[in-house]
């Protein structure tokens, strides 16, 4: 009976020593686990920063294009309603060619922001404000703005038909290519040619154009400032998360 109890109990013993010793592998590998997710976490907020300012650069520059059509569009407008002395022809030839940047799409990279959700990074994120940040600016805010672009498109086209009758201008990049400072085209632009009809400063059309264009950039501009806005708080918050 005694060799017995012992036996069990040497038994109970390796029983126990060897549980303890799956739960004990099982606790090391889910801890390697996780900090292996955490620093995937980390390396992708590291290479988010870097396309977050690539973001923003590229927002600087559709600001710097989208800023010369507005000015294009108030030196027409003022000279369509002046009663004075008129624009010269290839002045405002030139002018109505820098409408062409009117629309000009701001294109987000998504890639890295991607890669978090499908190695669950996003869920690994401590800061819940940068949780909610990010998903905020990806899912919402720069889907919205977007989500526009098509019809904006169609508008604009169409509106530029409409106007054929009155003014037309084609024009295309000189040879001399300026310094290229970043990924937008940088070519000096010219007129090649322009028909500007003598009912142009007649037509209500026209005006109209011209001032819807100063409106939907003024608009579009007040989009892109909260996307930068945005963009700007998620790198603190990505900063402060890997501190």
């Amino acid at each position: 009976m005694n060799i017995l109890k012992i036996t069990t109990k040497k038994h109970f013993r390796e029983g126990i020593f060897i549980f303890i010793s799956v739960l004990g592998a099982f606790a090391l590998e889910s801890y390697r686990e996780s900090i292996l997710q955490i620093k995937l976490k980390d390396k992708l907020l590291k290479q988010l920063t870097v396309m977050i300012a690539e973001d923003i650069s590229q927002l600087n520059e559709v600001h710097k294009k989208l800023d010369l059509t507005l000015d294009s569009a108030g030196i027409l407008i003022d000279d369509f309603l002046s009663k004075d002395q008129k624009l010269n022809q290839e002045v405002l030839a030139k002018k109505f060619s820098d409408l062409r940047f009117m629309n000009l799409s701001f294109f987000p990279q998504y890639g890295i922001y991607n890669q978090l959700l499908t190695s669950n990074g996003l869920e690994n994120i401590k800061d819940e404000k940068l949780k909610k940040e990010l998903v905020y600016l990806y899912e919402n805010l720069l889907k919205r703005m977007q989500a526009a672009d098509p019809v904006l498109d169609e508008m604009r086209w169409k509106t530029y038909l409409s106007l054929s009758s009155q003014i037309v201008v084609f024009s295309s990049n000189s040879e001399q290519k300026q310094k290229q400072v970043s990924d937008f085209p940088q070519f000096e632009h010219k007129v090649d040619y322009y028909y500007i009809s003598e009912d142009y400063y007649d037509s209500m059309d026209v005006l109209n154009f011209y001032n819807q264009i100063t409106l939907y950039i003024n608009q579009y501009k007040t989009g892109l400032n909260n996307v930068e806005s945005a963009l700007q708080s998620a790198l603190l918050l990505i900063e402060y998360e890997l501190n």
